[in-house]
């Protein structure tokens, strides 16, 4: 059976008092910081996974559900929820993902939309879950208890609220698949596997209809790109969020190959959150490593702040040895190594010194960071996909790398350019640009329950319009630049794309993230940030500001004009011309969130940034390894130290 949590708390608390703005006073405010404790990883076998989810397909049997049912997934990333996902496909029951950061209104959505009449979530989520629940079919709750941010007595607590429901823990429903088993239901190829939520940034979550055929051809598709390179000893970590395709194509294509699946968490990946253990990198040591532009930027970031404090002389040689390889690289110099092992083994160390390459996805990273990252940690590839394609358009691969694309088009797919005259993008061009559009097994049937949206992005003969602006290089392959809603027409006339811009800003050390906003009736744009507190924190002792009050080192002239000539020097130091250089930027207080961005009022926004933008601005914004046999390969999991524990046999 699986380990048992202990019913104390999974992490350490402190308490810090931190200065907040709260309704525009300045208030003392306590913080709790966790610091987690976890094992090291336990380890089950293919053959012990099949059982299991065969056991959680014969549970949900039990439980009553059918192939006419749907199973609400609402977790963060775990061996429980690829699992059940499985256990769900085993008996034909489709399910429907939720991101683990949406609140209520973001949860109830999906839930009502698709009438499900169950639902998976981790302990910590029934809150968020609790009232949603009330609106909908949902009749049973599969509850995963064994989650490190579970505190205690959400179970017991949800369990008094909703007595009218059939509750059960994740292990229970196991216990009850293995008393009571029942033959796998095998779906159709056209049957409806999953619907996925978008991420809904152009409006409310549309659901995505992938049917089984559809993600078995896209997962395979991705493999042929990288079937050269990879084999069933890669170890990958998976922490990414499930509710988003491109990890539940990696995770299923790790699976497809073999591999070693561990999982971890954002929050766990290195050790600065954890006492008297190694974070999920140093712990696991995966040989490639996945990871989204602002886990990038965090590591990057995270690298040169140390330099930052470090003697003149260990400055020098990091840079020097960086410089070198990437003189060497470009020019394919004999030794462009040279220095590795020397000058950054340390850097691989934290990373559990096995890498062989690393990966970006979701969204466009900058150039600086990408080389930074290739140079001192390992070679970064890319790849490019949507939820409506199965993660499928292009997919980078270390045996065709291009150093101005991502990669070669996955087998299962076409892809072409279609020409977008009104915006300067022709496909009769030198080099072919244009809207990206996509057809092949992998493409959803549709938006659920949405005819309209579906109508808008699918063609009669099955080319889904992708929305994204981008053009083939000399070996075909694909490189993606823009999304068309993402494009701005300036003042004078020039169109400048968010999104590139946005890329490029974000590695600014003083910035944790970035919006740029433009408008026609202006000539540049301006950014609005929320900021890399450290980095506020010791620039405001500098330059003798109250580093104490939050609000006064995000107001200060001083504060916003460092924080504006860093943005500048990034966009210089990138090659952007004069219109892509902000022009002003504004600071803000507090954390982003996918709760508190939409709450913000819209007026209120607009008017800070039309403040931002016209003459006469106010003084805030300014102008200027584990051993393993690999026929059997396993997943890895991570949990409490006082849990109980079973030694897995192979």
């Amino acid at each position: 059976m699986l380990s048992v949590p202990a019913s104390s708390s999974t992490c350490t608390l402190e308490k810090k008092k931190i200065k907040k703005n709260v309704d525009g006073e300045i208030q003392e405010v306590e913080k709790e910081w966790s610091y987690f404790e976890l094992t090291g990883f336990e380890y089950l076998t293919y053959q012990q996974y099949l059982q299991r989810v065969l056991q959680i397909g014969s549970g949900l049997r039990k439980l009553g559900l059918t192939s006419d049912d749907k199973l609400h997934i609402f977790g963060t990333t775990s061996i429980g929820w690829i699992s059940t996902s499985h256990a769900a496909a085993s008996q034909s029951i489709s399910i429907v993902t939720a991101y683990d950061t949406l609140g209520p209104s973001g949860v109830e959505h999906s839930l009502v939309q698709t009438e499900c009449s169950a639902m998976y979530v981790d302990s910590q989520l029934l809150k968020t879950a609790s009232e949603p629940i009330k609106k909908s079919s949902v009749k049973t709750v599969i509850v995963n208890d064994r989650t490190i941010f579970a505190k205690g007595g959400e179970l017991e607590a949800f369990r008094a609220d909703h007595p009218d429901l059939k509750i059960v823990t994740l292990e229970e429903l196991r216990q009850l698949g293995e008393d009571n088993p029942v033959e796998p239901n095998p779906a159709k190829p056209s049957d409806l596997y999953c619907i996925m939520y978008t991420s809904g940034s152009t409006g409310l979550p549309k659901g995505a209809c992938i049917t089984h055929e559809a993600l078995i051809a896209g997962v395979t598709s991705l493999y042929t790109c990288v079937e050269e390179c990879v084999s069933d000893k890669e170890c990958i970590l998976a922490y990414l969020p499930l509710a988003h395709i491109f990890e539940m194509a990696l995770e299923n294509l790790v699976m497809y190959i073999g591999g070693t699946l561990g999982y971890g968490n954002p929050r766990t990946l290195s050790d600065a959150s954890m006492k008297n253990c190694a974070g999920d990198m140093r712990e696991f040591k995966p040989t490639v490593m996945v990871g989204v532009p602002q886990i990038w930027e965090t590591v990057r970031k995270g690298i040169t702040a140390k330099l930052e404090a470090a003697s003149p002389l260990l400055k020098n040689l990091f840079w020097g040895a960086y410089n070198w390889k990437a003189f060497a690289s470009k020019n394919k110099l004999p030794l462009a190594s040279l220095f590795d092992s020397i000058v950054f083994g340390k850097v691989r160390e934290l990373t559990g010194g096995r890498m062989r390459f690393t990966m970006n996805g979701a969204s466009g990273i900058s150039d600086g960071t990408k080389n930074f990252i290739s140079l001192v940690v390992a070679p970064m590839l890319a790849g490019y996909g949507l939820t409506e394609t199965c993660a499928n358009g292009s997919l980078g691969c270390p045996l065709e790398f291009s150093p101005d694309a991502i990669g070669p088009t996955p087998c299962a797919c076409e892809v072409k350019l279609v020409a977008l005259p009104e915006l300067g993008y022709s496909t009769e061009a030198k080099v072919p640009q244009g809207e990206i559009w996509i057809k092949g097994l992998p493409v959803m049937t549709k938006y659920w329950n949405n005819p309209e949206e579906t109508e808008k992005a699918l063609t009669p003969d099955g080319w889904f319009k992708t929305g994204d602006i981008g053009e083939f290089n000399a070996q075909g392959h694909l490189r993606v630049f823009d999304r068309v809603k993402n494009l701005v027409k300036m003042q004078g006339g020039e169109y400048i794309a968010l999104e590139k811009l946005e890329s490029v800003y974000r590695g600014v050390q003083s910035v944790a993230n970035v919006m740029v906003h433009a408008d026609p009736e202006h000539s540049r744009p301006i950014a609005v940030i929320m900021p890399n507190e450290k980095v506020l924190h010791e620039k405001a002792k500098e330059l003798g500001v109250d580093e104490h009050n939050l609000h006064t080192v995000h107001t200060n002239p001083k504060m916003v004009s460092f924080v504006l000539k860093d943005l500048q020097g990034a966009a210089k130091r990138a090659g952007l011309s004069s219109i892509e250089i902000v022009t002003g930027v504004l600071i803000t207080d507090e954390e982003w969130t996918s709760d508190n961005v939409r709450t913000i009022p819209i007026a209120g926004w607009l008017e800070v940034l039309l403040m931002c933008l016209l003459p006469g601005t106010p003084h805030r914004y300014s102008e200027a390894e584990p051993t393993q046999d690999h026929r059997t390969l396993q997943e890895g999991y991570r949990c409490h130290p006082q849990e109980h524990r079973l030694v897995i046999n192979d």
